[in-house]
């Protein structure tokens, strides 16, 4: 199995804003992409994270959803009206694929 996982860092203030757009990205992603979407807010630490899990079977299974996600100028678009919105922190954008062992 592998976890794909994109963290962002929210801009001060705008919490209840931006954790429902996440959630409304998690469906968007599900609908699209067809795979089950997780969101998280950190805890502890930088507590203005937010992460989108997804979890795959393989390499090949994030490849593909990554090649439709790339695809869709509906997605960009909503990305980019989240930071034009100011929802998160230009630039705190992270992406990591992890393989379980």
């Amino acid at each position: 199995m592998v976890r794909w996982i994109r963290s962002v860092n929210i801009k001060g203030g705008r919490y209840m804003e931006a954790i429902g757009w996440a959630k409304e990205m998690a469906a968007y992603s599900e609908k699209n992409f067809g795979l089950k979407t997780h969101v998280f807010l950190d805890s502890f630490g930088d507590v203005s994270t937010i992460r989108w899990m997804i979890d795959g079977a393989d390499l090949a299974t994030m490849e593909k959803a990554q090649d439709k996600l790339m695809a869709d100028m509906d997605y960009f678009k909503r990305v980019a009206q989240a930071f034009a919105n100011g929802l998160f922190v230009d630039g705190s954008t992270v992406d990591v694929i992890s393989r379980e062992i």
